[in-house]
């Protein structure tokens, strides 16, 4: 039996801390989760989650050094069940 992936909305960039992308979360995701921007190029991973469980926030450590702007959309893989 397999699962489809399905494109979630993660969140947006709140921020930018040493290279490393803060995203105010619509969604609380895994840590190791890959992140993709709109155009589904990896952007990197989560690596931490924090904040108030209502609005969590995710670090995201980057996999390349592309320029990233604030309110720029991100986005998770999730499988959907069949």
């Amino acid at each position: 039996m397999s699962s489809k992936l399905t494109i979630v909305r993660l969140g947006i960039l709140w921020k930018i801390v040493k290279n490393q992308l803060v995203i105010k979360c619509e969604r609380t995701p895994k840590i190791g989760v890959k992140v993709y921007d709109s155009s589904l190029r990896e952007v990197g991973e989560v690596v931490s989650i924090f904040g108030p469980t209502s609005q969590p926030f995710a670090e995201v450590r980057t996999v390349n050094s592309s320029k990233r702007y604030l309110g720029e959309t991100f986005y998770i893989l999730e499988k959907s069940p069949r």
